[in-house]
Protein backbone atom coordinates (compact mmCIF):
# COMPACT_ATOMS: atom_id res chain seq x y z
CA UNK A 1 0.00 0.00 0.00
CA UNK A 2 1.23 3.48 -0.85
CA UNK A 3 2.49 5.81 1.85
CA UNK A 4 2.46 9.62 1.61
CA UNK A 5 4.75 11.68 3.80
CA UNK A 6 6.10 15.22 3.82
CA UNK A 7 9.62 16.48 4.25
CA UNK A 8 11.54 19.73 3.99
CA UNK A 9 14.65 20.23 1.89
CA UNK A 10 17.00 23.19 1.72
CA UNK A 11 18.28 24.25 -1.67
CA UNK A 12 20.46 27.35 -1.77
CA UNK A 13 18.83 29.89 0.51
CA UNK A 14 15.35 28.41 0.12
CA UNK A 15 13.47 25.71 2.02
CA UNK A 16 10.86 23.62 0.20
CA UNK A 17 8.12 21.34 1.43
CA UNK A 18 7.96 18.11 -0.55
CA UNK A 19 5.35 15.36 -0.73
CA UNK A 20 6.77 11.86 -1.04
CA UNK A 21 4.69 8.93 -2.30
CA UNK A 22 6.30 5.55 -1.74
CA UNK A 23 5.41 2.01 -2.77
CA UNK A 24 7.55 -0.11 -0.42
CA UNK A 25 6.75 -3.38 -2.20
CA UNK A 26 7.99 -2.01 -5.52
CA UNK A 27 10.90 -0.06 -4.03
CA UNK A 28 9.74 3.18 -5.67
CA UNK A 29 9.51 6.75 -4.43
CA UNK A 30 7.89 9.74 -6.16
CA UNK A 31 8.73 13.27 -4.98
CA UNK A 32 6.56 16.34 -5.67
CA UNK A 33 7.58 19.91 -4.85
CA UNK A 34 4.48 22.19 -4.91
CA UNK A 35 6.40 25.46 -4.61
CA UNK A 36 8.66 24.57 -7.54
CA UNK A 37 6.13 24.62 -10.35
CA UNK A 38 3.94 21.94 -8.76
CA UNK A 39 6.08 19.32 -10.42
CA UNK A 40 7.75 15.95 -9.91
CA UNK A 41 11.34 16.47 -8.76
CA UNK A 42 12.30 12.86 -8.09
CA UNK A 43 11.36 9.29 -9.03
CA UNK A 44 13.53 6.47 -7.74
CA UNK A 45 13.62 2.69 -8.05
CA UNK A 46 15.50 0.94 -5.25
CA UNK A 47 17.14 4.25 -4.42
CA UNK A 48 18.34 4.93 -7.98
CA UNK A 49 17.20 8.27 -9.41
CA UNK A 50 15.50 8.43 -12.83
CA UNK A 51 14.63 12.17 -12.83
CA UNK A 52 17.40 14.65 -13.62
CA UNK A 53 17.76 17.77 -11.46
CA UNK A 54 19.91 20.76 -12.35
CA UNK A 55 21.49 22.63 -9.47
CA UNK A 56 21.57 25.47 -8.52
CA UNK A 57 18.59 25.96 -10.88
CA UNK A 58 16.38 24.18 -8.32
CA UNK A 59 16.44 27.19 -5.97
CA UNK A 60 16.62 29.95 -8.59
CA UNK A 61 13.66 32.14 -9.54
CA UNK A 62 14.03 31.47 -13.26
CA UNK A 63 12.38 28.76 -15.29
CA UNK A 64 13.06 25.20 -14.07
CA UNK A 65 15.20 23.20 -16.49
CA UNK A 66 14.88 19.93 -14.58
CA UNK A 67 12.28 17.61 -13.07
CA UNK A 68 8.93 17.32 -14.85
CA UNK A 69 7.65 20.84 -15.66
CA UNK A 70 3.97 21.35 -16.52
CA UNK A 71 3.50 23.27 -19.78
CA UNK A 72 0.47 25.62 -19.83
CA UNK A 73 -1.07 27.51 -21.61
CA UNK A 74 1.39 26.69 -24.38
CA UNK A 75 4.18 24.33 -25.36
CA UNK A 76 7.50 25.81 -26.45
CA UNK A 77 7.76 29.40 -27.71
CA UNK A 78 5.00 31.12 -29.74
CA UNK A 79 5.98 33.16 -32.77
CA UNK A 80 7.43 36.47 -31.69
CA UNK A 81 7.13 35.42 -28.03
CA UNK A 82 3.47 36.51 -27.92
CA UNK A 83 -0.06 35.14 -27.99
CA UNK A 84 -2.69 37.15 -29.83
CA UNK A 85 -6.06 37.32 -28.07
CA UNK A 86 -8.80 39.60 -29.43
CA UNK A 87 -6.23 41.49 -31.47
CA UNK A 88 -3.92 42.23 -28.53
CA UNK A 89 -0.44 40.76 -28.04
CA UNK A 90 0.37 39.14 -24.68
CA UNK A 91 4.00 38.18 -23.88
CA UNK A 92 4.54 34.49 -23.30
CA UNK A 93 7.81 32.79 -22.46
CA UNK A 94 8.79 29.34 -23.61
CA UNK A 95 6.44 26.66 -22.25
CA UNK A 96 3.95 29.07 -20.65
CA UNK A 97 3.62 30.08 -17.02
CA UNK A 98 2.54 27.10 -14.89
CA UNK A 99 6.08 25.89 -14.19
CA UNK A 100 7.05 29.34 -12.87
CA UNK A 101 4.31 29.40 -10.22
CA UNK A 102 4.04 27.98 -6.74
CA UNK A 103 1.09 25.57 -6.57
CA UNK A 104 -1.19 25.05 -3.60
CA UNK A 105 -1.89 21.67 -2.03
CA UNK A 106 -5.56 20.88 -2.64
CA UNK A 107 -5.82 17.39 -1.11
CA UNK A 108 -3.79 14.40 0.05
CA UNK A 109 -5.32 10.94 0.27
CA UNK A 110 -5.64 7.43 -1.17
CA UNK A 111 -5.94 8.85 -4.69
CA UNK A 112 -2.63 10.68 -4.35
CA UNK A 113 -1.54 14.29 -4.00
CA UNK A 114 -3.61 16.96 -5.76
CA UNK A 115 -2.18 20.43 -6.36
CA UNK A 116 -3.99 23.53 -7.59
CA UNK A 117 -3.02 26.64 -9.54
CA UNK A 118 -5.51 29.44 -10.12
CA UNK A 119 -5.32 32.56 -12.25
CA UNK A 120 -4.22 35.78 -10.60
CA UNK A 121 -3.59 39.39 -11.66
CA UNK A 122 -0.02 38.34 -12.49
CA UNK A 123 -1.02 35.40 -14.70
CA UNK A 124 -3.68 37.54 -16.42
CA UNK A 125 -1.00 40.01 -17.49
CA UNK A 126 0.40 37.14 -19.59
CA UNK A 127 -2.75 35.11 -20.23
CA UNK A 128 -6.01 37.10 -19.89
CA UNK A 129 -8.26 34.24 -18.77
CA UNK A 130 -9.65 32.97 -15.47
CA UNK A 131 -8.68 29.35 -14.92
CA UNK A 132 -8.07 26.60 -12.40
CA UNK A 133 -5.55 23.82 -12.93
CA UNK A 134 -5.67 20.65 -10.82
CA UNK A 135 -2.89 18.10 -11.10
CA UNK A 136 -2.99 14.77 -9.24
CA UNK A 137 0.06 12.59 -8.74
CA UNK A 138 -0.13 8.95 -7.70
CA UNK A 139 2.14 5.91 -7.66
CA UNK A 140 1.45 2.24 -8.22
CA UNK A 141 4.39 -0.10 -8.45
CA UNK A 142 6.89 1.34 -10.91
CA UNK A 143 4.32 3.62 -12.57
CA UNK A 144 3.60 7.23 -11.66
CA UNK A 145 0.33 8.65 -13.00
CA UNK A 146 -0.30 12.33 -13.62
CA UNK A 147 -3.85 13.63 -14.12
CA UNK A 148 -4.42 17.24 -15.17
CA UNK A 149 -7.78 19.03 -15.17
CA UNK A 150 -8.08 22.45 -16.83
CA UNK A 151 -11.16 24.50 -15.86
CA UNK A 152 -12.40 27.68 -17.53
CA UNK A 153 -13.57 29.89 -14.65
CA UNK A 154 -14.24 32.89 -16.87
CA UNK A 155 -17.05 34.15 -19.06
CA UNK A 156 -15.40 33.77 -22.49
CA UNK A 157 -13.89 30.90 -24.49
CA UNK A 158 -10.37 30.00 -23.32
CA UNK A 159 -7.76 28.76 -25.85
CA UNK A 160 -4.70 26.80 -24.67
CA UNK A 161 -2.34 23.92 -25.22
CA UNK A 162 -0.61 21.83 -22.58
CA UNK A 163 2.09 19.24 -22.12
CA UNK A 164 4.98 18.10 -19.93
CA UNK A 165 8.76 18.35 -20.15
CA UNK A 166 10.22 15.41 -18.18
CA UNK A 167 14.00 15.32 -17.77
CA UNK A 168 15.23 11.73 -17.44
CA UNK A 169 18.68 10.68 -16.30
CA UNK A 170 20.88 9.45 -19.15
CA UNK A 171 24.50 8.29 -19.24
CA UNK A 172 25.29 9.63 -22.72
CA UNK A 173 23.07 10.40 -25.70
CA UNK A 174 24.79 7.75 -27.82
CA UNK A 175 23.76 5.11 -25.25
CA UNK A 176 20.05 5.90 -25.60
CA UNK A 177 17.79 3.93 -27.97
CA UNK A 178 14.17 4.99 -28.54
CA UNK A 179 11.14 2.83 -29.25
CA UNK A 180 8.66 5.33 -30.70
CA UNK A 181 6.07 5.11 -33.46
CA UNK A 182 4.68 8.32 -34.94
CA UNK A 183 3.48 9.90 -38.18
CA UNK A 184 6.06 12.68 -38.62
CA UNK A 185 9.45 13.59 -37.22
CA UNK A 186 11.19 16.94 -37.71
CA UNK A 187 13.31 19.55 -35.96
CA UNK A 188 10.56 22.20 -35.88
CA UNK A 189 6.86 22.78 -36.46
CA UNK A 190 7.23 25.04 -39.46
CA UNK A 191 6.12 23.96 -42.90
CA UNK A 192 5.30 20.46 -44.08
CA UNK A 193 6.29 17.74 -41.64
CA UNK A 194 8.43 14.89 -43.03
CA UNK A 195 7.25 11.32 -42.51
CA UNK A 196 8.86 9.61 -39.54
CA UNK A 197 11.59 7.04 -40.20
CA UNK A 198 11.17 3.48 -38.99
CA UNK A 199 13.68 4.13 -36.20
CA UNK A 200 13.57 7.43 -34.29
CA UNK A 201 16.98 8.80 -33.31
CA UNK A 202 18.12 11.97 -31.57
CA UNK A 203 21.35 12.86 -33.33
CA UNK A 204 23.01 16.25 -33.07
CA UNK A 205 24.04 18.45 -35.97
CA UNK A 206 27.71 19.34 -35.97
CA UNK A 207 28.28 22.53 -34.00
CA UNK A 208 24.76 22.57 -32.50
CA UNK A 209 24.29 23.05 -28.75
CA UNK A 210 21.30 20.73 -28.52
CA UNK A 211 19.26 18.08 -30.31
CA UNK A 212 15.51 18.20 -30.83
CA UNK A 213 12.79 16.20 -32.56
CA UNK A 214 9.14 17.17 -32.89
CA UNK A 215 6.92 14.12 -33.31
CA UNK A 216 3.30 14.28 -34.45
CA UNK A 217 0.74 11.49 -34.55
CA UNK A 218 2.50 9.66 -31.72
CA UNK A 219 1.23 6.17 -30.98
CA UNK A 220 1.73 6.00 -27.23
CA UNK A 221 3.48 4.50 -25.34
CA UNK A 222 6.95 5.73 -26.25
CA UNK A 223 10.04 4.47 -24.45
CA UNK A 224 13.81 4.50 -24.35
CA UNK A 225 16.53 2.30 -22.92
CA UNK A 226 19.98 3.46 -21.85
CA UNK A 227 22.68 0.80 -22.17
CA UNK A 228 24.99 2.92 -20.02
CA UNK A 229 22.95 3.07 -16.81
CA UNK A 230 20.49 0.24 -17.52
CA UNK A 231 17.43 2.50 -17.29
CA UNK A 232 14.25 1.91 -19.24
CA UNK A 233 11.62 4.66 -19.19
CA UNK A 234 8.15 4.40 -20.72
CA UNK A 235 5.80 7.35 -21.22
CA UNK A 236 2.18 6.48 -21.91
CA UNK A 237 -0.66 8.95 -22.48
CA UNK A 238 -4.35 9.16 -23.28
CA UNK A 239 -5.87 10.55 -26.47
CA UNK A 240 -5.44 14.13 -25.22
CA UNK A 241 -1.80 13.91 -26.28
CA UNK A 242 -1.04 13.65 -29.99
CA UNK A 243 2.51 14.99 -30.15
CA UNK A 244 5.86 14.33 -28.53
CA UNK A 245 9.24 15.99 -28.27
CA UNK A 246 12.72 14.57 -27.77
CA UNK A 247 15.39 16.97 -26.55
CA UNK A 248 18.92 16.83 -25.21
CA UNK A 249 21.51 19.49 -24.48
CA UNK A 250 25.28 19.38 -24.69
CA UNK A 251 27.27 18.36 -21.62
CA UNK A 252 24.16 17.33 -19.67
CA UNK A 253 23.31 13.81 -18.50
CA UNK A 254 19.64 13.81 -19.40
CA UNK A 255 17.23 13.15 -22.23
CA UNK A 256 13.73 14.62 -22.43
CA UNK A 257 10.88 12.49 -23.80
CA UNK A 258 7.83 14.74 -23.65
CA UNK A 259 4.09 14.26 -24.23
CA UNK A 260 2.53 17.38 -25.78
CA UNK A 261 -1.00 18.42 -26.68
CA UNK A 262 0.14 21.21 -29.02
CA UNK A 263 3.33 22.72 -30.40
CA UNK A 264 5.25 25.99 -30.39
CA UNK A 265 2.72 28.34 -31.98
CA UNK A 266 -0.42 26.23 -31.76
CA UNK A 267 -2.35 28.62 -29.49
CA UNK A 268 -2.10 31.22 -32.28
CA UNK A 269 -3.12 28.75 -35.00
CA UNK A 270 -6.77 28.06 -35.76
CA UNK A 271 -7.72 24.45 -35.07
CA UNK A 272 -4.38 23.61 -33.46
CA UNK A 273 -5.33 24.11 -29.80
CA UNK A 274 -7.99 23.36 -27.21
CA UNK A 275 -10.84 25.76 -26.47
CA UNK A 276 -12.94 25.54 -23.31
CA UNK A 277 -16.25 27.35 -23.01
CA UNK A 278 -17.14 29.05 -19.69
CA UNK A 279 -17.45 26.51 -16.83
CA UNK A 280 -16.15 23.69 -19.02
CA UNK A 281 -13.30 21.41 -17.96
CA UNK A 282 -10.85 19.15 -19.77
CA UNK A 283 -9.11 16.19 -18.15
CA UNK A 284 -6.00 14.32 -19.31
CA UNK A 285 -3.87 11.45 -18.01
CA UNK A 286 -0.35 10.25 -18.69
CA UNK A 287 2.17 8.08 -16.89
CA UNK A 288 5.85 7.33 -16.38
CA UNK A 289 7.04 3.75 -15.81
CA UNK A 290 10.63 3.08 -14.75
CA UNK A 291 12.52 -0.20 -15.08
CA UNK A 292 16.04 -1.55 -14.74
CA UNK A 293 17.23 -3.70 -17.66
Amino acid sequence: MNQITTRYVTEGDACYEQYVITDPAAGTELVITPERGGMITGFTLNGEEYIWVRRPNFSECNRPRFGVPILFPSCSNPDGGVHIFEGKAYPMETHGLADLCAWQVDSVGPDGVTLMLQSSPLTKFLYPFDFTLLVTYNLQGRTATIDLTVINDGDKPMPFSFGYHPYFMASKLENVAFDIHCATCSENAKGEQPAAPETITLTRKEGAADSIRLLTGVQFPMSFTDKGNGHKVTVDADESFTNGVLWQQDAENFVCMEPWNGWANSVNEEGRHEVLEPDEALGSTWSITIDKV
